[in-house]
Protein backbone atom coordinates (compact mmCIF):
# COMPACT_ATOMS: atom_id res chain seq x y z
CA UNK A 1 0.00 0.00 0.00
CA UNK A 2 1.40 3.38 -0.96
CA UNK A 3 1.54 6.03 1.66
CA UNK A 4 1.36 9.76 1.33
CA UNK A 5 3.09 12.26 3.62
CA UNK A 6 1.42 15.55 4.36
CA UNK A 7 3.70 18.32 5.51
CA UNK A 8 2.08 21.28 7.17
CA UNK A 9 4.01 24.49 7.80
CA UNK A 10 2.23 26.77 10.11
CA UNK A 11 3.07 30.34 9.37
CA UNK A 12 4.23 32.61 12.11
CA UNK A 13 1.53 35.20 11.60
CA UNK A 14 -1.07 32.54 12.18
CA UNK A 15 0.55 31.58 15.44
CA UNK A 16 0.60 35.16 16.57
CA UNK A 17 -3.10 35.44 15.93
CA UNK A 18 -3.82 32.43 18.04
CA UNK A 19 -1.72 33.40 20.90
CA UNK A 20 -4.33 35.87 21.97
CA UNK A 21 -6.42 32.93 23.01
CA UNK A 22 -3.77 30.49 24.17
CA UNK A 23 -2.30 30.11 27.69
CA UNK A 24 1.00 28.86 26.37
CA UNK A 25 3.21 29.82 23.52
CA UNK A 26 3.86 26.69 21.54
CA UNK A 27 6.16 28.20 19.02
CA UNK A 28 6.85 26.78 15.56
CA UNK A 29 6.16 23.08 15.10
CA UNK A 30 6.18 20.74 12.23
CA UNK A 31 3.59 17.90 11.94
CA UNK A 32 4.02 14.91 9.67
CA UNK A 33 0.90 12.78 9.09
CA UNK A 34 1.24 9.35 7.52
CA UNK A 35 -1.93 7.60 6.22
CA UNK A 36 -2.90 4.77 3.76
CA UNK A 37 -3.96 5.88 0.24
CA UNK A 38 -7.55 5.11 -0.53
CA UNK A 39 -8.56 6.18 -4.05
CA UNK A 40 -12.25 7.02 -4.50
CA UNK A 41 -14.05 6.95 -7.87
CA UNK A 42 -16.35 9.85 -8.15
CA UNK A 43 -19.94 9.40 -9.26
CA UNK A 44 -20.51 9.67 -13.05
CA UNK A 45 -23.48 10.19 -15.38
CA UNK A 46 -23.68 8.17 -18.59
CA UNK A 47 -24.96 9.92 -21.67
CA UNK A 48 -27.49 7.65 -23.45
CA UNK A 49 -27.01 6.96 -27.14
CA UNK A 50 -30.81 7.05 -27.64
CA UNK A 51 -32.03 10.59 -27.69
CA UNK A 52 -34.89 11.39 -25.42
CA UNK A 53 -37.36 14.16 -25.76
CA UNK A 54 -40.59 15.36 -24.37
CA UNK A 55 -43.31 13.51 -26.28
CA UNK A 56 -46.23 14.98 -24.40
CA UNK A 57 -46.46 17.80 -26.88
CA UNK A 58 -45.13 18.53 -30.31
CA UNK A 59 -44.74 21.54 -32.52
CA UNK A 60 -44.40 20.36 -36.11
CA UNK A 61 -42.89 22.86 -38.44
CA UNK A 62 -45.06 24.52 -41.03
CA UNK A 63 -44.09 23.28 -44.48
CA UNK A 64 -44.80 25.01 -47.75
CA UNK A 65 -44.09 23.27 -51.05
CA UNK A 66 -45.33 23.08 -54.61
CA UNK A 67 -45.10 20.51 -57.44
CA UNK A 68 -44.22 21.51 -60.91
CA UNK A 69 -45.45 18.79 -63.37
CA UNK A 70 -43.14 17.97 -66.20
CA UNK A 71 -43.86 15.44 -68.96
CA UNK A 72 -41.09 13.02 -69.80
CA UNK A 73 -40.80 12.69 -73.49
CA UNK A 74 -40.51 9.15 -74.91
CA UNK A 75 -40.26 7.75 -78.37
CA UNK A 76 -42.07 4.42 -77.56
CA UNK A 77 -45.09 3.62 -79.75
CA UNK A 78 -47.60 0.90 -78.70
CA UNK A 79 -48.25 -1.78 -81.24
CA UNK A 80 -51.69 -3.13 -82.25
CA UNK A 81 -52.64 -6.40 -80.50
CA UNK A 82 -54.84 -8.61 -82.62
CA UNK A 83 -57.96 -10.11 -81.06
CA UNK A 84 -57.61 -13.73 -79.97
CA UNK A 85 -59.93 -16.15 -81.69
CA UNK A 86 -61.01 -19.23 -79.72
CA UNK A 87 -61.05 -22.32 -81.82
CA UNK A 88 -64.11 -24.51 -81.60
CA UNK A 89 -63.53 -27.79 -79.82
CA UNK A 90 -63.41 -30.67 -82.26
CA UNK A 91 -66.70 -32.55 -82.33
CA UNK A 92 -66.35 -36.27 -82.72
CA UNK A 93 -68.16 -37.83 -85.62
CA UNK A 94 -71.34 -39.65 -84.76
CA UNK A 95 -72.69 -42.69 -86.53
CA UNK A 96 -76.38 -43.34 -86.84
CA UNK A 97 -76.22 -47.10 -86.42
CA UNK A 98 -74.39 -49.59 -84.21
CA UNK A 99 -74.48 -53.33 -84.84
CA UNK A 100 -73.24 -56.05 -82.47
CA UNK A 101 -73.20 -59.73 -83.45
CA UNK A 102 -72.05 -62.78 -81.52
CA UNK A 103 -71.90 -66.56 -81.56
CA UNK A 104 -71.07 -68.97 -78.74
CA UNK A 105 -71.19 -72.53 -77.51
CA UNK A 106 -74.50 -74.15 -76.53
CA UNK A 107 -75.83 -72.86 -79.88
CA UNK A 108 -75.85 -69.34 -78.53
CA UNK A 109 -76.81 -66.56 -80.94
CA UNK A 110 -76.63 -62.87 -80.14
CA UNK A 111 -77.52 -59.79 -82.16
CA UNK A 112 -78.16 -56.17 -81.21
CA UNK A 113 -78.88 -53.09 -83.34
CA UNK A 114 -79.07 -49.43 -82.31
CA UNK A 115 -80.37 -46.81 -84.75
CA UNK A 116 -80.35 -43.17 -83.64
CA UNK A 117 -80.69 -39.69 -85.05
CA UNK A 118 -77.63 -37.42 -85.06
CA UNK A 119 -77.07 -34.23 -83.04
CA UNK A 120 -80.06 -31.93 -82.97
CA UNK A 121 -81.18 -28.90 -80.95
CA UNK A 122 -84.81 -29.95 -81.14
CA UNK A 123 -84.81 -33.63 -80.18
CA UNK A 124 -83.73 -37.19 -80.82
CA UNK A 125 -85.25 -40.52 -81.85
CA UNK A 126 -83.88 -44.05 -81.75
CA UNK A 127 -84.64 -47.72 -82.30
CA UNK A 128 -83.19 -50.67 -80.39
CA UNK A 129 -83.52 -54.32 -81.45
CA UNK A 130 -82.04 -57.33 -79.62
CA UNK A 131 -82.01 -61.12 -79.91
CA UNK A 132 -80.33 -63.55 -77.53
CA UNK A 133 -80.95 -67.32 -77.49
CA UNK A 134 -79.26 -70.58 -76.58
CA UNK A 135 -79.70 -74.28 -75.97
CA UNK A 136 -77.60 -75.24 -72.91
CA UNK A 137 -76.79 -78.91 -72.46
CA UNK A 138 -77.49 -79.73 -68.82
CA UNK A 139 -77.32 -83.46 -68.17
CA UNK A 140 -80.26 -84.87 -66.19
CA UNK A 141 -81.76 -81.38 -65.75
CA UNK A 142 -84.17 -81.20 -68.68
CA UNK A 143 -84.65 -78.76 -71.52
CA UNK A 144 -83.06 -75.39 -70.72
CA UNK A 145 -83.55 -73.64 -74.08
CA UNK A 146 -84.20 -69.91 -73.88
CA UNK A 147 -84.66 -66.86 -76.09
CA UNK A 148 -85.00 -63.16 -75.42
CA UNK A 149 -86.21 -60.61 -77.99
CA UNK A 150 -86.53 -56.85 -77.50
CA UNK A 151 -87.74 -53.94 -79.60
CA UNK A 152 -87.82 -50.37 -78.25
CA UNK A 153 -88.54 -47.01 -79.91
CA UNK A 154 -87.57 -43.96 -77.85
CA UNK A 155 -87.38 -40.23 -78.41
CA UNK A 156 -87.00 -36.78 -76.84
CA UNK A 157 -88.20 -33.31 -77.76
CA UNK A 158 -86.57 -30.22 -76.25
CA UNK A 159 -88.65 -27.21 -75.25
CA UNK A 160 -87.16 -23.96 -73.92
CA UNK A 161 -87.60 -24.91 -70.25
CA UNK A 162 -88.51 -28.60 -70.34
CA UNK A 163 -87.93 -31.90 -72.11
CA UNK A 164 -90.58 -34.33 -73.29
CA UNK A 165 -89.49 -37.97 -73.47
CA UNK A 166 -91.21 -41.20 -74.40
CA UNK A 167 -90.58 -44.79 -75.37
CA UNK A 168 -92.59 -47.82 -76.41
CA UNK A 169 -91.18 -51.32 -76.15
CA UNK A 170 -92.00 -54.97 -76.57
CA UNK A 171 -90.17 -57.92 -75.00
CA UNK A 172 -90.74 -61.61 -75.67
CA UNK A 173 -88.97 -63.95 -73.29
CA UNK A 174 -89.15 -67.76 -73.63
CA UNK A 175 -87.70 -70.18 -71.07
CA UNK A 176 -88.20 -73.70 -69.76
CA UNK A 177 -88.76 -74.88 -66.22
CA UNK A 178 -85.77 -77.20 -66.21
CA UNK A 179 -84.04 -78.57 -63.13
CA UNK A 180 -86.00 -81.79 -62.80
CA UNK A 181 -85.38 -85.50 -63.15
CA UNK A 182 -85.99 -86.23 -66.83
CA UNK A 183 -87.26 -89.73 -65.99
CA UNK A 184 -90.10 -88.26 -63.88
CA UNK A 185 -93.05 -88.07 -66.28
CA UNK A 186 -95.32 -86.52 -63.64
CA UNK A 187 -93.75 -83.11 -64.31
CA UNK A 188 -95.00 -83.07 -67.90
CA UNK A 189 -98.49 -82.02 -66.97
CA UNK A 190 -101.05 -81.20 -69.64
CA UNK A 191 -101.59 -77.53 -70.42
CA UNK A 192 -105.35 -77.00 -70.17
CA UNK A 193 -105.32 -74.38 -72.93
CA UNK A 194 -103.43 -76.26 -75.67
CA UNK A 195 -104.12 -79.80 -74.42
CA UNK A 196 -100.45 -80.64 -75.06
CA UNK A 197 -97.64 -81.67 -72.67
CA UNK A 198 -96.19 -78.17 -72.48
CA UNK A 199 -96.04 -77.50 -68.76
CA UNK A 200 -92.27 -76.95 -68.66
CA UNK A 201 -92.34 -74.13 -71.22
CA UNK A 202 -93.02 -70.51 -70.36
CA UNK A 203 -93.35 -67.40 -72.51
CA UNK A 204 -93.63 -63.83 -71.22
CA UNK A 205 -94.89 -60.96 -73.37
CA UNK A 206 -94.16 -57.45 -72.11
CA UNK A 207 -95.56 -54.20 -73.51
CA UNK A 208 -94.19 -51.00 -72.02
CA UNK A 209 -95.16 -47.34 -72.67
CA UNK A 210 -93.44 -44.45 -70.89
CA UNK A 211 -94.20 -40.72 -71.24
CA UNK A 212 -92.54 -37.96 -69.27
CA UNK A 213 -92.18 -34.19 -69.05
CA UNK A 214 -89.21 -32.90 -67.07
CA UNK A 215 -88.08 -29.34 -66.39
CA UNK A 216 -84.65 -28.13 -67.41
CA UNK A 217 -83.53 -26.68 -64.08
CA UNK A 218 -81.73 -23.47 -65.00
CA UNK A 219 -81.92 -21.19 -61.97
CA UNK A 220 -82.63 -20.90 -58.28
CA UNK A 221 -86.05 -19.38 -58.64
CA UNK A 222 -87.39 -21.93 -61.13
CA UNK A 223 -89.76 -24.75 -60.30
CA UNK A 224 -88.22 -28.18 -60.74
CA UNK A 225 -90.82 -30.74 -61.84
CA UNK A 226 -91.05 -34.25 -63.29
CA UNK A 227 -94.34 -35.66 -64.60
CA UNK A 228 -94.45 -39.32 -65.59
CA UNK A 229 -96.93 -41.82 -66.98
CA UNK A 230 -96.25 -45.52 -67.47
CA UNK A 231 -98.32 -48.39 -68.74
CA UNK A 232 -96.93 -51.93 -68.55
CA UNK A 233 -98.62 -55.18 -69.41
CA UNK A 234 -97.34 -58.73 -68.93
CA UNK A 235 -98.93 -61.97 -70.11
CA UNK A 236 -97.70 -65.55 -70.17
CA UNK A 237 -98.37 -68.92 -71.78
CA UNK A 238 -100.94 -69.85 -69.09
CA UNK A 239 -103.41 -67.01 -69.71
CA UNK A 240 -102.05 -64.80 -66.94
CA UNK A 241 -102.24 -61.09 -67.69
CA UNK A 242 -101.40 -58.13 -65.52
CA UNK A 243 -101.81 -54.48 -66.54
CA UNK A 244 -99.89 -51.96 -64.46
CA UNK A 245 -100.58 -48.19 -64.64
CA UNK A 246 -98.39 -45.66 -62.82
CA UNK A 247 -99.01 -41.90 -62.72
CA UNK A 248 -96.52 -39.79 -60.76
CA UNK A 249 -95.74 -36.10 -60.28
CA UNK A 250 -92.81 -34.55 -58.46
CA UNK A 251 -92.13 -30.85 -57.92
CA UNK A 252 -89.53 -28.95 -55.96
CA UNK A 253 -88.29 -25.41 -55.44
CA UNK A 254 -85.48 -23.79 -53.44
CA UNK A 255 -86.50 -21.18 -50.88
CA UNK A 256 -83.61 -19.34 -49.21
CA UNK A 257 -81.27 -22.10 -48.00
CA UNK A 258 -83.92 -24.81 -48.14
CA UNK A 259 -85.22 -27.03 -50.93
CA UNK A 260 -88.84 -28.19 -50.65
CA UNK A 261 -90.24 -31.04 -52.75
CA UNK A 262 -93.39 -33.13 -53.01
CA UNK A 263 -93.85 -36.51 -54.70
CA UNK A 264 -97.27 -38.01 -55.35
CA UNK A 265 -97.96 -41.23 -57.28
CA UNK A 266 -100.75 -43.69 -58.00
CA UNK A 267 -100.00 -47.31 -59.01
CA UNK A 268 -102.75 -49.72 -60.14
CA UNK A 269 -102.20 -53.37 -61.11
CA UNK A 270 -104.28 -56.54 -61.36
CA UNK A 271 -103.24 -60.13 -62.05
CA UNK A 272 -105.65 -62.59 -63.66
CA UNK A 273 -105.76 -66.32 -62.91
CA UNK A 274 -103.70 -68.97 -64.65
CA UNK A 275 -105.74 -71.44 -66.70
CA UNK A 276 -104.84 -74.30 -64.33
CA UNK A 277 -105.17 -72.34 -61.08
CA UNK A 278 -107.13 -73.92 -58.27
CA UNK A 279 -109.65 -71.22 -57.43
CA UNK A 280 -110.98 -73.04 -54.40
CA UNK A 281 -107.67 -72.66 -52.55
CA UNK A 282 -108.07 -68.97 -51.73
CA UNK A 283 -110.61 -67.26 -53.98
CA UNK A 284 -110.21 -63.88 -52.31
CA UNK A 285 -106.65 -63.52 -53.61
CA UNK A 286 -107.42 -64.30 -57.26
CA UNK A 287 -108.27 -61.68 -59.87
CA UNK A 288 -107.65 -59.10 -57.16
CA UNK A 289 -107.31 -55.43 -58.02
CA UNK A 290 -104.46 -53.80 -56.10
CA UNK A 291 -103.09 -50.27 -55.89
CA UNK A 292 -100.55 -48.17 -54.02
CA UNK A 293 -100.77 -44.41 -53.36
CA UNK A 294 -97.68 -42.53 -52.21
CA UNK A 295 -97.31 -38.95 -50.91
CA UNK A 296 -93.82 -37.84 -49.89
CA UNK A 297 -93.14 -34.23 -48.79
CA UNK A 298 -89.47 -33.43 -48.11
CA UNK A 299 -87.22 -30.57 -47.07
CA UNK A 300 -83.48 -30.40 -47.76
CA UNK A 301 -80.94 -27.94 -46.45
CA UNK A 302 -77.18 -27.48 -46.47
CA UNK A 303 -75.62 -25.47 -43.67
CA UNK A 304 -71.93 -25.26 -42.84
CA UNK A 305 -71.27 -28.26 -45.13
CA UNK A 306 -73.85 -30.28 -43.15
CA UNK A 307 -76.55 -31.87 -45.32
CA UNK A 308 -79.97 -32.41 -43.75
CA UNK A 309 -83.17 -33.95 -45.11
CA UNK A 310 -86.51 -34.28 -43.35
CA UNK A 311 -89.76 -35.69 -44.65
CA UNK A 312 -92.63 -38.13 -44.34
CA UNK A 313 -93.47 -41.11 -46.56
CA UNK A 314 -97.21 -41.65 -46.55
CA UNK A 315 -98.26 -44.87 -48.26
CA UNK A 316 -101.71 -46.37 -48.79
CA UNK A 317 -102.09 -49.86 -50.22
CA UNK A 318 -105.16 -51.83 -51.24
CA UNK A 319 -104.97 -55.62 -51.25
CA UNK A 320 -107.55 -57.71 -49.44
CA UNK A 321 -107.91 -54.71 -47.16
CA UNK A 322 -106.90 -51.07 -47.24
CA UNK A 323 -103.93 -50.10 -45.09
CA UNK A 324 -102.27 -46.76 -44.39
CA UNK A 325 -98.57 -46.55 -43.51
CA UNK A 326 -96.69 -43.51 -42.23
CA UNK A 327 -92.89 -43.68 -42.38
CA UNK A 328 -90.55 -41.00 -41.02
CA UNK A 329 -87.71 -39.95 -43.29
CA UNK A 330 -84.57 -38.17 -42.11
CA UNK A 331 -80.99 -38.03 -43.36
CA UNK A 332 -77.91 -36.21 -42.13
CA UNK A 333 -74.33 -36.13 -43.38
CA UNK A 334 -71.56 -34.33 -41.50
CA UNK A 335 -68.01 -33.83 -42.84
CA UNK A 336 -65.41 -34.96 -40.30
CA UNK A 337 -62.44 -34.09 -42.50
CA UNK A 338 -63.39 -32.03 -45.55
CA UNK A 339 -63.11 -33.92 -48.84
CA UNK A 340 -61.69 -36.90 -46.91
CA UNK A 341 -64.21 -38.34 -44.45
CA UNK A 342 -67.97 -37.83 -44.00
CA UNK A 343 -70.31 -39.47 -41.50
CA UNK A 344 -73.93 -40.10 -42.45
CA UNK A 345 -77.06 -41.53 -40.83
CA UNK A 346 -80.72 -41.85 -41.67
CA UNK A 347 -84.09 -43.38 -40.89
CA UNK A 348 -86.69 -44.38 -43.49
CA UNK A 349 -89.45 -46.79 -44.47
CA UNK A 350 -91.43 -47.69 -47.59
CA UNK A 351 -93.84 -50.02 -49.38
CA UNK A 352 -92.11 -52.45 -51.75
CA UNK A 353 -94.45 -53.47 -54.57
CA UNK A 354 -94.64 -57.19 -55.35
CA UNK A 355 -96.56 -58.16 -58.46
CA UNK A 356 -96.23 -60.75 -61.21
CA UNK A 357 -93.66 -58.69 -63.13
CA UNK A 358 -91.38 -58.02 -60.15
CA UNK A 359 -91.54 -61.70 -59.13
CA UNK A 360 -90.66 -63.05 -62.57
CA UNK A 361 -87.94 -60.42 -63.04
CA UNK A 362 -86.24 -61.71 -59.89
CA UNK A 363 -86.98 -65.41 -60.45
CA UNK A 364 -88.28 -66.29 -63.94
CA UNK A 365 -89.07 -69.84 -62.75
CA UNK A 366 -91.94 -68.58 -60.58
CA UNK A 367 -95.24 -70.41 -61.02
CA UNK A 368 -98.10 -68.56 -62.72
CA UNK A 369 -100.48 -69.33 -59.84
CA UNK A 370 -98.52 -67.27 -57.35
CA UNK A 371 -100.32 -65.15 -54.71
CA UNK A 372 -98.68 -61.82 -53.95
CA UNK A 373 -98.40 -59.36 -51.09
CA UNK A 374 -96.47 -56.15 -50.78
CA UNK A 375 -93.42 -56.07 -48.52
CA UNK A 376 -93.50 -53.34 -45.87
CA UNK A 377 -90.21 -51.94 -44.63
CA UNK A 378 -91.58 -50.54 -41.38
CA UNK A 379 -88.34 -49.05 -40.08
CA UNK A 380 -84.98 -48.76 -41.81
CA UNK A 381 -82.07 -47.33 -39.81
CA UNK A 382 -78.68 -46.79 -41.42
CA UNK A 383 -75.40 -45.12 -40.63
CA UNK A 384 -71.83 -45.16 -41.80
CA UNK A 385 -68.80 -43.40 -43.22
CA UNK A 386 -67.75 -42.43 -46.73
CA UNK A 387 -64.84 -40.52 -48.17
CA UNK A 388 -61.64 -40.61 -50.16
CA UNK A 389 -58.23 -42.01 -49.34
CA UNK A 390 -56.82 -40.03 -52.29
CA UNK A 391 -57.95 -38.51 -55.56
CA UNK A 392 -58.16 -42.02 -57.04
CA UNK A 393 -59.49 -44.14 -54.16
CA UNK A 394 -62.93 -43.72 -52.55
CA UNK A 395 -64.75 -45.84 -49.99
CA UNK A 396 -68.06 -46.29 -48.20
CA UNK A 397 -69.06 -48.43 -45.23
CA UNK A 398 -72.50 -48.64 -43.63
CA UNK A 399 -74.61 -50.62 -41.18
CA UNK A 400 -78.32 -51.09 -41.90
CA UNK A 401 -81.17 -52.41 -39.79
CA UNK A 402 -84.48 -53.22 -41.52
CA UNK A 403 -87.68 -54.20 -39.73
CA UNK A 404 -89.67 -56.01 -42.42
CA UNK A 405 -93.27 -57.15 -42.59
CA UNK A 406 -94.11 -59.82 -45.22
CA UNK A 407 -90.61 -60.50 -46.47
CA UNK A 408 -90.96 -62.35 -49.79
CA UNK A 409 -89.30 -65.80 -49.86
CA UNK A 410 -89.09 -68.27 -52.78
CA UNK A 411 -89.47 -72.02 -52.31
CA UNK A 412 -89.91 -75.05 -54.57
CA UNK A 413 -93.60 -75.60 -55.26
CA UNK A 414 -94.90 -78.81 -53.65
CA UNK A 415 -96.77 -79.89 -56.81
CA UNK A 416 -94.52 -78.43 -59.56
CA UNK A 417 -91.10 -79.07 -58.05
CA UNK A 418 -89.33 -77.42 -60.99
CA UNK A 419 -91.23 -74.18 -60.33
CA UNK A 420 -91.13 -71.75 -57.44
CA UNK A 421 -93.83 -70.31 -55.26
CA UNK A 422 -93.62 -67.59 -52.62
CA UNK A 423 -94.43 -67.26 -48.96
CA UNK A 424 -94.18 -64.31 -46.60
CA UNK A 425 -92.78 -63.91 -43.11
CA UNK A 426 -91.84 -61.03 -40.83
CA UNK A 427 -88.13 -60.54 -40.23
CA UNK A 428 -85.44 -58.28 -38.83
CA UNK A 429 -82.61 -57.90 -41.33
CA UNK A 430 -79.15 -56.69 -40.33
CA UNK A 431 -76.80 -55.72 -43.16
CA UNK A 432 -73.15 -54.61 -43.27
CA UNK A 433 -72.20 -53.03 -46.57
CA UNK A 434 -68.78 -51.86 -47.80
CA UNK A 435 -67.57 -50.39 -51.09
CA UNK A 436 -64.09 -49.59 -52.34
CA UNK A 437 -63.40 -47.96 -55.73
CA UNK A 438 -60.24 -47.11 -57.62
CA UNK A 439 -60.33 -44.77 -60.63
CA UNK A 440 -57.23 -43.85 -62.59
CA UNK A 441 -58.23 -41.46 -65.35
CA UNK A 442 -60.30 -43.98 -67.25
CA UNK A 443 -57.35 -46.32 -67.77
CA UNK A 444 -58.05 -48.64 -64.84
CA UNK A 445 -61.28 -48.80 -62.85
CA UNK A 446 -61.77 -51.25 -59.99
CA UNK A 447 -64.78 -51.55 -57.68
CA UNK A 448 -65.39 -53.95 -54.79
CA UNK A 449 -68.77 -54.46 -53.10
CA UNK A 450 -69.26 -56.60 -49.99
CA UNK A 451 -72.56 -57.37 -48.21
CA UNK A 452 -73.03 -59.44 -45.08
CA UNK A 453 -76.66 -60.21 -44.15
CA UNK A 454 -78.23 -61.65 -41.04
CA UNK A 455 -81.93 -62.63 -40.98
CA UNK A 456 -83.97 -63.08 -37.82
CA UNK A 457 -87.21 -64.74 -38.97
CA UNK A 458 -90.52 -64.80 -37.13
CA UNK A 459 -91.92 -68.18 -38.24
CA UNK A 460 -89.64 -69.70 -40.87
CA UNK A 461 -86.44 -71.45 -39.66
CA UNK A 462 -84.40 -69.86 -42.49
CA UNK A 463 -84.61 -66.99 -44.94
CA UNK A 464 -85.14 -69.19 -48.01
CA UNK A 465 -82.85 -68.41 -50.96
CA UNK A 466 -81.35 -65.39 -49.21
CA UNK A 467 -77.52 -65.71 -49.18
CA UNK A 468 -75.72 -64.64 -46.05
CA UNK A 469 -72.92 -62.91 -47.92
CA UNK A 470 -72.36 -61.46 -51.39
CA UNK A 471 -69.14 -60.14 -52.93
CA UNK A 472 -68.72 -58.47 -56.33
CA UNK A 473 -65.38 -57.40 -57.81
CA UNK A 474 -65.31 -55.64 -61.19
CA UNK A 475 -62.15 -54.36 -62.90
CA UNK A 476 -61.90 -52.61 -66.28
CA UNK A 477 -58.65 -51.80 -68.08
CA UNK A 478 -58.21 -49.57 -71.14
CA UNK A 479 -54.93 -49.89 -73.06
CA UNK A 480 -54.70 -46.85 -75.32
CA UNK A 481 -58.35 -47.11 -76.43
CA UNK A 482 -57.20 -50.11 -78.47
CA UNK A 483 -57.52 -53.08 -76.14
CA UNK A 484 -60.17 -53.19 -73.43
CA UNK A 485 -60.45 -55.85 -70.76
CA UNK A 486 -62.87 -56.37 -67.92
CA UNK A 487 -62.81 -58.95 -65.15
CA UNK A 488 -65.77 -59.69 -62.89
CA UNK A 489 -66.00 -61.98 -59.88
CA UNK A 490 -69.31 -62.70 -58.17
CA UNK A 491 -69.46 -64.76 -54.99
CA UNK A 492 -72.55 -65.83 -53.05
CA UNK A 493 -72.41 -67.37 -49.61
CA UNK A 494 -74.36 -70.31 -48.26
CA UNK A 495 -78.14 -70.19 -48.60
CA UNK A 496 -80.98 -72.58 -47.79
CA UNK A 497 -83.92 -74.00 -49.73
CA UNK A 498 -87.25 -75.05 -48.19
CA UNK A 499 -87.90 -78.72 -48.92
CA UNK A 500 -91.08 -80.57 -47.97
CA UNK A 501 -91.06 -84.36 -47.65
CA UNK A 502 -94.81 -84.55 -47.02
CA UNK A 503 -94.64 -84.48 -43.23
CA UNK A 504 -91.81 -82.10 -42.33
CA UNK A 505 -90.22 -78.92 -43.64
CA UNK A 506 -86.49 -79.35 -44.14
CA UNK A 507 -83.75 -76.80 -44.80
CA UNK A 508 -81.55 -77.94 -47.68
CA UNK A 509 -78.14 -76.28 -47.81
CA UNK A 510 -77.10 -74.68 -51.11
CA UNK A 511 -73.32 -74.35 -51.22
CA UNK A 512 -71.59 -71.06 -51.84
CA UNK A 513 -70.21 -70.37 -55.30
CA UNK A 514 -67.84 -68.13 -57.24
CA UNK A 515 -68.56 -67.02 -60.79
CA UNK A 516 -65.52 -65.60 -62.62
CA UNK A 517 -65.83 -63.88 -66.01
CA UNK A 518 -63.44 -62.26 -68.48
CA UNK A 519 -64.25 -59.90 -71.34
CA UNK A 520 -61.83 -58.75 -74.07
CA UNK A 521 -62.32 -56.25 -76.90
CA UNK A 522 -59.92 -55.22 -79.68
CA UNK A 523 -60.78 -51.99 -81.49
CA UNK A 524 -59.46 -52.40 -84.99
CA UNK A 525 -60.71 -48.94 -85.96
CA UNK A 526 -63.24 -46.37 -84.82
CA UNK A 527 -66.03 -48.29 -86.52
CA UNK A 528 -64.93 -51.94 -86.22
CA UNK A 529 -64.02 -54.00 -83.16
CA UNK A 530 -63.88 -57.65 -82.09
CA UNK A 531 -64.87 -58.99 -78.67
CA UNK A 532 -64.97 -62.18 -76.63
CA UNK A 533 -66.70 -63.02 -73.34
CA UNK A 534 -65.53 -66.00 -71.25
CA UNK A 535 -68.05 -66.82 -68.51
CA UNK A 536 -67.80 -69.18 -65.53
CA UNK A 537 -64.05 -69.66 -65.87
CA UNK A 538 -64.10 -72.08 -62.95
CA UNK A 539 -66.19 -74.57 -64.95
CA UNK A 540 -68.36 -74.99 -61.85
CA UNK A 541 -71.99 -76.08 -61.79
CA UNK A 542 -73.54 -73.91 -59.12
CA UNK A 543 -77.13 -73.24 -58.03
CA UNK A 544 -78.66 -69.82 -57.61
CA UNK A 545 -82.06 -71.46 -57.20
CA UNK A 546 -82.63 -74.92 -55.75
CA UNK A 547 -82.59 -77.70 -58.40
CA UNK A 548 -81.85 -75.18 -61.16
CA UNK A 549 -78.18 -75.61 -62.15
CA UNK A 550 -76.17 -73.03 -64.08
CA UNK A 551 -74.29 -73.55 -67.31
CA UNK A 552 -70.67 -74.47 -66.98
CA UNK A 553 -68.05 -72.60 -68.98
CA UNK A 554 -69.58 -70.69 -71.86
CA UNK A 555 -68.06 -68.48 -74.53
CA UNK A 556 -69.51 -65.72 -76.68
CA UNK A 557 -67.51 -63.89 -79.35
CA UNK A 558 -68.24 -61.58 -82.23
CA UNK A 559 -67.82 -58.10 -83.68
CA UNK A 560 -69.26 -54.59 -83.49
CA UNK A 561 -69.67 -52.21 -86.40
CA UNK A 562 -70.72 -48.55 -86.57
CA UNK A 563 -72.16 -47.08 -89.75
Amino acid sequence: MKKIIFLFLIPYSFLLSTMAYAQENLGDKEYIIVKDYKPVLAESFKISETPEADTTSSMPPSLHYSITPKKIETSYEAGVIKAVKLKDEPISKLYRNFLKLGLGNYSTFYGELFMNSLRSKTGSIGLHLKHFSGSPTLNDAGNANFSDNDAVVDGKYFFDNSTFSGDFGYNRNVLHYYGYNTSDDSLHLVNQKTNTPDSIRQRFNHFDLNLGLQSNYTGKGNLDYDLHFRFHSISDLYDVSEPDIIVSAQAGKPVDEHYYSLLASFDYFKKSDANYERLYADPLNHNLSRNIIRIEPQMKMDKDRVHLLFGINLGMEKNLSELVHVFPKAEVSVPIAEHILTAFAGVDGNIEKNNFKTLTDENPFTTSSVIMKNTIHKLVIKGGLKGNFSNTISFSASVNYDQVKDLQLFYNDSMFRNKFNVLYDDANVFNIHAELSYFNGGKLNVSLHVDQNSYSMNLQPKAWHKPGSMVALVAKYNLGDKVLADVSLFAHGVQYARISDGNYILAEKINSYLDANLGLEYRYSKILSFYMHLNNLGFTRYYQWSQVPSERFNLLGGLTYSF
